[in-house]
């Protein structure tokens, strides 16, 4: 049962951007619908992601299940795995008697279902004699353990006797912490492990050797599982089954062809290595290789260029999901083309097997033979480097010695490119058109001439020319290169204008009719012309031309502005972690420096007639809120002294003020006038003033 893109929409009720990212990673299939000519995207129930299975089984659309039986109702543990097989085979016929017990006609007796079903049964002679109790038991045990949604076939496992060898002075705690550390890396380091388990356990954590004991017991009762959390790539290589032969479903030439890139194991004279894209032909193993700078839509439309010219139209193409390959462009040219395009899961290099072996023997046959070889792996291209740097050393000794200026100036070249490529003979390395050279050269003389063994001992070339059909191809070069251009759809402007597209003008005469109207043009790799056509009637109208640019690479300005943007995220991350660190500021800075010299000042008491009018007035003032305090009964029961008893306060409320201006100020903001207050300010109208700007002040404020 399979869905588009379209029906998913309407039966999940999501957005279709929500949809995409969902099935991101989900494999598709391209199909034409009936009665339209654009090929769309089909999912399979089954690929479908669990939570959107399940919402389409509300619609009626559900998955046909299997009969399930005891063996299938939970996943086999060590416990189970473990056990002997004598052990494993009475536990499942325990488990299927019980079963069979369930099922049974009510009228009929347990004493009698034993008598007349089991004992006649030989699948449960492993069993010997069973009385009714120890049927009651079981029934008991499969039911209980049934309700707590444990494994059937377990629970009737006898752990008695177990291999003593097994035993561990581990809590299962401690285990579970350790087997986690054991996937968590590739390379477990027991030392660090039983430090860090230490540190959490306590004195309860065993000593080292008990924990590298376990380690060791548990790789060899787990070596597929180990094995993969060392390197999925090496379980793949060493346990992964094969189900039948890939081959089998290319019936002829170019029916299925195979496209992967893979960077190359071979750095050129230019310091750069560079990607090498290829496609394959599955039912003739007929190869072609590309050298390209990187693994762009541009690059794989050349490859599939290449591949036309020299095979012929495939009927299908197997790729992964990299955007190169997944893009709207190279998606348009397989379209235009009627090539059918099978997108592979992510990571799946077991889905394209051929053109993975290809590379591998291209690798191996070729790369180790050129000079520039950096190994195929970290670990050989570490004991390449340590051998070629110990023979510089050598060299340099030499040199030194023999003074050589020219000698001098050739050692010095060997180290001036990165310093990933030390020890690498750059001198003598080749170019990147004389590497593509040499791969055409392997390919066509020694790759498409040797007998392989999927081929049944024949070769490539032997293989392709046993199938007399014709291919189908392109019998004009040049529309094979507007094919493969990209198409987009623009204004024509005046002839000033012309038609704008990726900061280029083009024009030509026969654009004057179509000023102010769409048109649809075909790019390519020239960024000087483009291709123009009717948009509604496809016609050809012209080649219009940007004389500016006429010659020059569109990839490369494309991959020019590629790396310039990803100059531009570079600084502005650069910027915004600079903004987001936690760096001192200049308050930390001035609050983290010393006091310094303190001022040292001497204060006396400046008299004038007014200063001494006001000290001598606050002192009174002083005396005769004592008097008033003492003689008030009321308290303020907010404010409560270092005893936690109330404070008195002077009759109303008002407490004791130090000087008159605190008072008139105190008088002015709550507005609570007496005649006393009303006499002090006739007397000293000076000091009112006073307390009323501060008063005006802090009101303002």
């Amino acid at each position: 049962m399979e869905f588009t893109e379209k029906e998913l929409v309407d039966l999940l009720e999501v957005s279709q951007p929500a949809l995409f990212k969902g099935l991101k990673h989900t494999p598709s299939k391209l199909r034409k619908l009936e009665g339209a000519s654009k090929k769309v995207k089909h999912y399979k129930l089954e690929d479908l992601p669990e939570r959107y299975q399940k919402k389409l089984e509300r619609h009626g659309y559900k998955l046909e299940k299997k009969e399930e039986t005891h063996s299938s109702q939970a996943k086999f543990t060590q416990k189970y795995l473990l056990a002997t097989p004598l052990k494993q085979e009475i536990a499942k016929a325990k488990c299927k008697l019980i079963e069979m017990y369930m099922k049974r006609d009510n009228s009929m007796s347990a004493g009698m279902w034993l008598d007349e079903v089991a004992y006649k049964n030989i699948e449960f002679d492993v069993l010997g004699m069973i009385s009714q109790k120890q049927l009651f038991d079981w029934l008991k045990k499969y039911k209980e353990t049934k309700a707590r949604g444990q494994n059937l076939i377990e629970c009737f496992i006898d752990a008695r006797g177990s291999n003593k060898k097994n035993k561990t002075a581990l809590t299962s705690e401690q285990q579970e912490m350790a087997i986690r550390f054991f996937l968590k890396t590739s390379h477990p380091i027991i030392s660090n492990i039983h430090f860090i388990m230490c540190s959490h356990f306590g004195d309860t954590m065993p000593s080292y050797d008990a924990l590298n004991n376990f380690y060791n017991k548990w790789r060899k009762a787990n070596p597929q599982l180990s094995t993969f959390a060392k390197s999925p790539d090496a379980w793949k290589n060493k346990y992964q089954i094969a189900l039948g032969s890939e081959s089998e479903k290319a019936k002829y030439r170019n029916h299925y062809w195979e496209f992967d890139a893979t960077p190359a194991d071979v750095i050129c004279n230019d310091g750069k290595r560079y990607t090498v894209l290829g496609l394959i032909d599955i039912a003739t193993r007929r190869v072609i290789f590309r050298v390209e700078d990187s693994n762009s839509s541009f690059a794989v439309s050349r490859l599939l260029r290449d591949g036309i010219l020299n095979f012929g139209i495939p009927e299908t193409v197997v790729i992964d999901n990299g955007k190169e390959f997944t893009s709207n462009h190279f998606e348009s040219i397989c379209l235009n083309l009627g090539i059918d395009l099978l997108i592979t899961p992510p990571f799946s290099g077991e889905k394209k097997p051929f053109i993975e072996r290809a590379f591998g023997t291209l690798a191996r046959g070729l790369f180790r033979q050129l000079h520039g070889f950096i190994g195929h792996n970290v670990a050989m291209r570490e004991e390449l480097q340590a051998r070629e740097t110990f023979g510089h050393k050598i060299m340099a000794q030499r040199k030194f010695k023999e003074r050589a200026k020219e000698e001098e100036d050739a050692f010095a070249k060997l180290w001036m490119i990165n310093k990933e490529n030390i020890g690498i003979k750059l001198n003598f390395a080749m170019s990147k058109d004389e590497l593509q050279n040499a791969i055409n050269l392997w390919v066509k003389k020694f790759y498409n001439q040797k007998k392989h063994g999927g081929l049944k001992g024949k070769t490539p070339m032997a293989v392709w020319n046993s199938f007399k059909q014709p291919v189908q191809s392109i019998g004009d070069e040049r529309m094979l290169d507007l094919l493969l251009g990209k198409s987009f759809e623009k204004s024509v402007g005046a002839k000033d204008t012309g038609i704008r597209h990726q900061g280029c003008r083009y024009w030509h005469d026969e654009l004057i009719p179509y000023i102010g109207k769409k048109v649809k043009i075909m790019t390519t790799d020239d960024m000087g012309e483009v291709i123009v056509y009717d948009a509604e009637t496809m016609q050809l109208i012209c080649k219009a031309v940007d004389f500016e640019q006429i010659g020059n690479s569109r990839e490369a300005a494309y991959i020019a502005r590629k790396k310039q943007d990803q100059s531009k995220r570079m600084m502005r991350r650069a910027v915004r972690l600079a903004e987001e660190a936690d760096d001192p500021t200049m308050m930390d800075a001035l609050e983290n420096l010393d006091d310094g010299e303190k001022a040292e000042t001497i204060a006396v008491t400046k008299h004038t007639a007014v200063t001494d009018m006001l000290l001598e007035q606050s002192s009174t003032l002083v005396e005769q809120d004592q008097e008033e305090l003492e003689e008030s009964n009321q308290y303020d029961f907010k404010n409560k002294d270092k005893d936690g008893k109330p404070q008195k306060v002077l009759k109303g409320g008002r407490p004791t003020f130090k000087t008159l201006t605190d008072r008139f100020v105190w008088v002015l903001e709550h507005d609570d006038w007496n005649n006393k207050d009303e006499r002090l300010k006739e007397k000293n109208p000076e000091i009112y003033e006073m307390a009323f700007d501060i008063y005006k002040n802090r009101k303002i404020g």
